[in-house]
């Protein structure tokens, strides 16, 4: 016979699981990268009946970008695409100068250009030599228009079509790798320039130190500033209704961490950015440094020019996907490039560029852009997408 005792405590057992079986749904513990969050990665060549213009916008709106933010609105038309910087998707402090957001455009930039072999993308315009300024004007901008004309019958040529089937598959890594795994030649890929305007590879175990040296102490000033901290906060999403209606932003889910830890930390309550920035830091200095098979370098004249930002966001994606054909992970560490913004914002001197020039081994340029790469240990998740009549170019935006 069951004891009053029994059956209470089998209730209440009963009620912690389903209390705790709730939360785990609420939180998406089991539905990581599932849901209309997700969609887009499956619809990346676009919808059949659509406009010629609209389709390649599938692909770009998969591009890398700086927190995940998708600051990007485009305008499709006949024959055209216009493509501008929604500037309310802005970082703030952790990127004053919005260079990031432009090298995020540059980033969209290159998925177009890729996206459609029977199609050409080109600029109808240069990019503006503008010089990147602090500003508070939160009113998008026109950045580019782009000219989209299809091939006569039979004269399509497909330059990259690694590229272009990568695509899909291309996300941020930032989990540990296998710094053992010897790594193929990239030399196709990244190398080393005198003016110092190309991506470089570093391989050197010396210089892998010391740059990966610079990256944890740059990490350690990007959350000591109280500001840059809780700029970079406000792009944290957990809970599965929250990723649902904002779409963007980091998660668990891509913060590198292994299942078991990642459900575990979905079911805690929500950490303030004080706990996520020690996370963070220590991330950076015991997984990712230390298990990076080699870190790469993209420099470019002035790296606060806006053609140049958009110039470094272009080549890192075409960086990135030419990785993913070679089965490499790989995830930016631009925490360096971030603090040379923040001092050079505040008025302070800073010898970063000049280090990270002597570590790579070039005499001039401007570093722009710093990642890491390897063989990862297991599978990136992919990262919410908004939805796609979102980033197309509403009345508001004219």
């Amino acid at each position: 016979m069951v004891s009053r005792r029994n059956m209470i405590a089998c209730g209440i057992g009963t009620g912690v699981l389903a209390a705790l079986g709730y939360r785990a749904f609420d939180r998406g513990v089991f539905s990581a990268g599932q849901g209309e969050a997700y969609r887009a990665w499956s619809e990346w060549q676009g919808i059949a009946g659509e406009m010629p213009a609209k389709r390649p916008i599938h692909a770009a709106i998969l591009a890398a970008n700086a927190h995940n933010t998708q600051p990007w609105i485009f305008e499709p038309g006949e024959d055209a695409i216009t493509l501008y910087a929604d500037l309310s998707r802005h970082i703030g402090t952790a990127d004053p100068f919005r260079r990031e957001l432009y090298a995020s455009l540059g980033c969209a930039l290159a998925n177009l250009k890729l996206a459609f072999p029977d199609y050409d993308v080109f600029p109808a315009r240069q990019w503006n030599h503008d010089r990147l300024e602090i500003s508070r004007d939160e009113t998008p901008v026109a950045a580019q228009r782009l000219e989209i004309r299809r091939h006569d019958v039979g004269a399509t040529v497909e330059l990259f079509p690694a590229l272009r089937h990568a695509i899909p598959h291309r996300h941020t890594n930032r989990g540990p790798y296998r710094p053992d795994r010897q790594l193929p030649n990239l030399g196709d890929i990244f190398y080393a320039s005198e003016n110092g305007i190309d991506g470089v590879a570093i391989f050197d175990p010396g210089a892998k130190r010391e740059l990966g040296a610079l990256i944890v102490e740059a990490t350690e000033r990007f959350v000591a500033d109280s500001e840059m901290s809780a700029d970079s906060a406000r792009w944290f999403r957990t809970g599965r209704k929250e990723i649902e209606r904002n779409r963007d932003g980091i998660t668990t889910d891509t913060a590198g961490l292994s299942p078991v830890v990642n459900a575990v930390a979905k079911l805690m309550p929500d950490q303030n950015a004080e706990t996520a920035d020690r996370y963070w830091l220590a991330a950076t200095r015991d997984v990712q440094i230390p298990t990076a098979a080699a870190f790469g370098v993209i420099f470019c004249t002035d790296r606060l020019e806006r053609d140049q930002a958009i110039f470094a966001g272009e080549r890192w994606q075409r960086s990135h996907l030419w990785l993913t054909t070679l089965g490499l992970a790989a995830q930016p560490l631009n925490q360096p490039i971030e603090i040379m913004d923040r001092d050079h914002q505040l008025g302070r001197s800073n010898d970063y560029a000049k280090d990270i020039r002597k570590i790579a081994g070039v005499r001039n340029g401007d570093p722009a852009f710093i990642f890491r790469l390897g063989y990862g240990t297991r599978e990136a998740p992919a990262s919410a997408r908004r939805r796609f009549g979102d980033v197309l170019m509403r009345n508001r935006y004219a």
